[in-house]
């Protein structure tokens, strides 16, 4: 895995088998109802990010006999997969985009395995957000005042503010 960002779909695969093994379709199952709000993620994209941890050695298969059907695989977390997804999870995310899919994840899982450091994780990614908008500031001054410009400037802030603002409500919660 050396060099290679992980995909926040990877990740909530790790996640949820933290909790313990499961098979592909249970994994995919737990994905919809548990962060169906948050994104989409196909079942091919469930088995291909299985493939990806398992190559990497994160997490380990078995086959699972079944009466009158092919045996079910079944997934279990590594210690490497367990060190990478803590790891993962206590980072806040550094582009803006990333809070709407990635960061809510991260929330998420947070509570769902009681994990510690929520606050912390909250107050690092105030403090991106809050460094995005220092050099936004910088960035619009030096435009020299182009209405167009401005506008992007202006769009971008507000966006920013917006998450500082929710993030702010995340605290309190």
């Amino acid at each position: 895995m050396a060099g290679r960002r992980r995909l926040p779909v990877e990740q909530a695969l790790l996640g949820f088998l933290i909790e313990g093994p499961r098979h592909g379709y249970d994994l995919h199952r737990r994905l919809e109802e548990e962060l169906g709000r948050v994104w989409y993620i196909g079942l091919s994209n469930v088995y291909g990010g299985l493939k990806r941890l398992e190559r990497d050695g994160e997490v380990a298969s078995s086959l699972d006999p079944q009466e009158d059907r092919p045996p079910r695989k079944v997934y279990h977390i590594t210690s490497a997969g367990r060190e990478s997804f803590l790891d993962w999870v206590r980072q806040p995310v550094s582009s803006i985009r990333d809070v709407r899919v990635e960061f809510m994840a991260k929330l998420y899982f947070f509570r769902a395995l009681g994990l510690e450091g929520t606050d912390e994780l909250i107050a690092a990614q105030e403090t991106i957000c809050q460094e995005r908008i220092q050099r936004l500031d910088e960035a619009a001054a030096q435009c020299g005042g182009r209405d167009f410009d401005r506008l992007v400037f202006d769009f971008r802030r507000s966006q920013i503010e917006a998450v500082l603002k929710w993030l702010t409500s995340c605290h309190e919660r």
